[in-house]
């Protein structure tokens, strides 16, 4: 798998099929190891998967340490480093792993990293996304511009929701 290119992606998200949450987790580190594009190959390994492999590839994202370390990166130096995280969480989130994202909302001590979060959740169109947004807001223990972000994206989501909700005759 070392080696890169095509049979090295295969052969490694094939390993996401493993049942053992520390292989997924590994593959994950694997993956994002094989290719300085980082983003892209994981668009095209969410892109070519299942769902029950998406879903796998966005907890392993979150087990592996990658979020921890892409949302650490959002308030980084460099502009490139910073879109690659938010593009990795950006990912992990259209997969359906968002705890890592609430967590940081929560408890980041880095207030732009807080923002940047809320502001993703909101961008990734994951109506799963609301209840999560819903309880960070009943808990009311939010810093007021961070309570006045997360109304935002709790709006941007459900005004989005109902807008592509199918029509009821």
């Amino acid at each position: 798998a070392l080696r890169g290119g095509d049979e090295s992606f295969r052969l490694i998200t094939k390993s996401f099929e493993d049942p053992v949450a520390e292989v997924r987790n590994a593959t994950a580190r694997a993956l994002y190891d094989l290719d300085s594009n980082r983003a892209a190959t994981f668009t095209r390994a969410l892109r070519e998967a299942s769902p029950d492999r998406r879903r796998k590839i966005g907890a392993a994202l979150a087990g592996s340490g990658l979020a921890r370390d892409a949302i650490n990166s959002l308030s980084g130096e460099s502009r490139e480093k910073t879109h690659d995280a938010f593009s990795i969480l950006f990912l992990m989130a259209k997969a359906g792993e968002i705890q890592p994202l609430m967590q940081a909302i929560k408890e980041h001590s880095d207030l732009e990293v807080r923002l940047a979060v809320i502001k993703l959740l909101a961008l990734s169109n994951q109506p799963q996304s609301l209840p999560g947004l819903r309880s960070l807001v009943v808990r009311g223990s939010l810093r007021p511009d961070v309570h006045a972000a997360v109304m935002a994206a709790i709006y941007s989501l459900s005004t989005e929701a109902r807008e592509n909700a199918p029509a009821v005759a």
